[in-house]
């Protein structure tokens, strides 16, 4: 099953399916983030290092967004390189003949 040369366009599909794993729940938890914390915090209360920030309201609004995204895309990025199995991992993307002598598959398996 794992011993199979990887397919490009496969690699292709499995990295668009892996990406919208997560970006998708990252931008709606992105978008629930900042409906509560613009509703519980007015944009020209915020301050920065002491002082207040001097940008429109739509801009807060865009950078707010915008950074909860991107905690979201870590976190779901994190999940996603976690939740890898071990054979995914320790794979070779060789057929038999062609395997490098450290090709984890040669040892395991015995096929030289």
């Amino acid at each position: 099953m794992f011993d199979e040369p990887l397919d490009p366009a496969a690699d292709r599909d499995g990295f668009v399916r892996r990406m919208m794993r997560i970006v998708w729940p990252a931008f709606l938890a992105a978008a629930v983030a900042e409906t509560v914390f613009f509703t519980l915090f007015d944009p020209f209360e915020l301050h920065l290092f002491g002082r207040p920030l001097e940008w429109s309201r739509e801009a807060m609004y865009t950078l707010g967004f915008f950074g909860f995204w991107l905690l979201g895309i870590t976190s779901s990025a994190l999940t996603v390189f976690l939740e890898r199995s071990a054979a995914e991992i320790n794979r070779c993307p060789y057929p038999p003949s062609a395997r490098p002598p450290g090709c984890p598959s040669n040892e395991r398996c015995g096929d030289r």
